[in-house]
């Protein structure tokens, strides 16, 4: 009998409950501004609580005055901080404008949200071409969310000529630089054979290894062996051992 699960959306914004004070290591060096740095590291001060309360109106006003002086860090930070309405009234038209800003420099996870919000119609008018556009700019610097929101769209053929194939190929980059939504999507490709090749035992082991960050494929991964043997699924737990250990060496 052939299982029949659902693909998870991939499409997620990037960052935590806590607003991420970094560069993207995928995006190529950007020299901040003359004293924007400072404005900025007051910034993540507030974001963060690092020896004050954590204020995220302050980090907000921080991050602006470096922002307006042209940081792609600060960029980011405060379209986050649009995006989710913290410190700030939540707006995702502003989210936009900072989120270009910093992508128009080269910041890989800028590029991946901006080509979110086009994909969701979320502050810019709904396009899947131009979210294309952003997730093919972030994957082309190795960021594992832009290249798997490229592989989805492949997947559906939105904004681009469907092509699983190709799809396939972009889950499985993601997925070996430890995403888990990638290794989840790539898992349900194998269990539904929407690129061709269909595959429990594969499709086992990444759900498995997608279950250490994602609830939802634990139950995917236990749905799948309903429909397996005993045999196959000591393989595929086996395989997802070695592919973790595999995961484990390339981390920094």
């Amino acid at each position: 009998m052939r299982t029949s699960l659902i693909l998870a959306a991939c499409l997620p914004l990037v960052g935590l409950a806590d607003v991420p004070a970094r560069m993207s290591s995928a995006s190529p060096p950007v020299l901040a501004p003359t004293g924007a740095e400072d404005d900025y590291q007051q910034g993540v001060r507030y974001a963060t609580g690092d020896g004050v309360s954590r204020d995220y109106s302050l980090a907000a006003k921080y991050y602006r005055i470096a922002a307006e002086k042209g940081m792609a860090a600060a960029q980011y930070d405060l379209a986050y901080l649009y995006e989710s309405g913290l410190g700030v009234k939540r707006d995702p038209k502003l989210a936009a404008i900072w989120y270009r800003k910093a992508a128009l420099q080269g910041d890989a996870e800028a590029q991946n949200n901006l080509g979110v919000l086009y994909s969701q119609g979320q502050g810019v008018a709904r396009n899947a071409a131009a979210a294309v556009h952003w997730f093919r700019l972030a994957a082309a610097q190795s960021d594992p969310e832009g290249t798997c929101n490229l592989g989805m769209m492949y997947l559906k053929g939105r904004g681009v000529k469907r092509d699983p194939a190709r799809a396939f190929q972009l889950l499985q980059k993601a997925a070996d630089q430890g995403y888990a939504v990638a290794q989840n999507n790539l898992g349900l490709l194998y269990a539904n054979g929407d690129a061709g090749i269909r595959d429990f035992v594969w499709a086992y082991a990444w759900l498995d290894i997608a279950a250490g960050e994602l609830t939802v494929s634990a139950g995917l991964r236990d749905k799948m062996a309903k429909e397996m043997t005993a045999g196959q699924i000591s393989q595929a737990r086996d395989l997802a051992g070695r592919k973790r250990e595999e995961l484990a060496r390339k981390r920094p």
